[in-house]
């Protein structure tokens, strides 16, 4: 039997395969011990286990004396917001974000709403039995904060196709858009009902290009179960690259506030990179993972960040976690100021990326390492990047989650970035082969 984990990406697991009610009820004692939790939001997502996950945590946490507030079914980035304005002293999400169905899990939040390292809990799982906790239900103030923050912006008949992939955006996205004058068809909004992958970038989306384009909207939307990741479809129902997506709230932010600083992880395309230095604004370059950029986007006092390869955008003024909704917004604008989705990107500098994996024990990236350790125009800040010019880069990394090494290349065009990877793929492979011999 395999055991969940807690990650940087929360608690994860198939229930009742490798994630049972024990193994909740560890983790949020765990968590209420460790950070001393007495004010607590909770949420979920629409997965068939989450309301049972539901009273699991909220049972423990009334258990141990905490004042819940209880938002019901919402997004992760909801609880997160909720948690930040209101000053709690923490929160959880139960959702496996992105993952299949069949997964749950949690997302652990502390001061000031950020995601909890795994290395700040201490792993005693005290049991501080007072059951004098109280619980609130409340709307979250997360709906409202969003139409506040649009609300001088707002949008004149903007059609919007949205593929809400029945989770938590079926209870309140539409409503939120069209609050703001946008003009919204929706498909696959049935709560708990998931007829397409979750992970919107996993899926075709096939369903909601053919809504596009039949209704003529001038863009199109999909989410994940809990709204933090999000694809975008311009007006003939294709899908826009995630680095793009990115790009699209740096832009929005540049304009509207200006921007200085921001805070990008190393595999994020060189569109995005030559943007922000012809806008003169200073960039830090992070690990991959959303809490290695919020990390550095907090000690660098940064104003946007984000991870280019999945699309996720941080603006930490209004949110310290990636928020689908609110990139959707910043795009709707955009679209409104530029009359389509291609317009946006009409001044950026296109690439083109390719991935691939390599089977092997993820330990055999040492040797990986040390052959590339005396060479030029490499960086060791997650990986290894290879920078050969301006216009390409090569990153090897060890995977994190399964038995492979992760190849990730970027070059001026087709034909260059499979060279790339054709070529690093054969040295990995002989490094790998010579190790092996010896």
């Amino acid at each position: 039997m395999n055991v969940a984990v807690l990650t940087i990406s929360g608690l994860r697991g198939i229930m009742g395969e490798d994630l049972f009610g024990n193994d909740i009820l560890d983790t949020i004692y765990n968590f209420v011990s460790s950070k001393e939790i007495k004010t607590c939001a909770i949420g979920r997502d629409t997965r068939s286990t989450s309301e049972m996950l539901h009273q699991v945590v909220l049972s423990c946490l009334l258990a141990e004396g905490c004042n819940v507030e209880d938002l019901g079914v919402t997004s992760t980035p909801s609880v997160f917001r909720h948690v930040k304005k209101n000053n709690l002293d923490g929160g959880v999400c139960i959702t496996s974000s992105h993952n299949p169905k069949e997964w749950n899990g949690l997302k652990l939040i502390i001061r000031p709403g950020r995601i909890i390292k795994p290395d700040e809990l201490n792993n005693k799982n005290t049991k501080n039995y007072s059951f004098t906790g109280t619980k609130k239900e409340l709307e979250t103030c997360y709906y409202n904060d969003l139409i506040e923050f649009f609300k001088d912006e707002r949008f004149h008949g903007l059609k919007i196709g949205m593929d809400l992939g029945g989770g938590a955006a079926c209870i309140f996205v539409k409503d939120i858009f069209i609050k703001l004058g946008c003009r919204v068809y929706t498909i696959n909004d049935s709560p708990g009902t998931f007829n397409r992958i979750i992970n919107p970038t996993e899926d075709p989306l096939e369903s909601l290009s053919k809504l596009i384009v039949e209704n003529e909207c001038n863009v199109g939307f999909a989410f994940d179960a809990d709204v933090d990741r999000l694809v975008i479809l311009n007006e003939r129902g294709e899908k826009i690259a995630p680095d793009f997506s990115l790009l699209a709230g740096i832009k929005y932010i540049e304009q509207r506030f200006k921007l200085e600083k921001a805070a990008i992880s190393i595999d994020s395309s060189l569109s995005i990179i030559n943007y922000l230095k012809k806008i003169n604004c200073e960039i830090l370059t992070t690990p991959v993972g959303e809490i290695s950029v919020l990390e550095k986007i907090q000690s660098g006092k940064c104003q946007v960040g984000g991870e280019g390869s999945s699309g996720g955008f941080i603006y930490p003024e209004f949110n310290l976690c990636r928020d689908g909704i609110l990139l959707a917004l910043m795009v709707s604008r955009l679209v409104e100021n530029y009359g389509d989705v291609d317009s946006i990107f009409s001044d950026i500098e296109k690439f083109k990326q390719k991935r691939i994996k390599i089977k092997t024990n993820p330990e055999n990236f040492n040797v990986i390492k040390e052959h590339f350790l005396k060479l030029d125009n490499v960086t060791f800040i997650d990986g290894i990047k290879i920078t050969p010019n301006d216009d390409k880069w090569v990153l090897i990394r060890p995977s994190n989650t399964e038995k492979c090494i992760r190849l990730s290349v970027e070059a001026n065009n087709e034909k260059d970035a499979q060279d790339l990877i054709d070529e690093y793929k054969n040295q990995i492979e002989n490094l790998l082969s010579d190790s092996t011999s010896h």
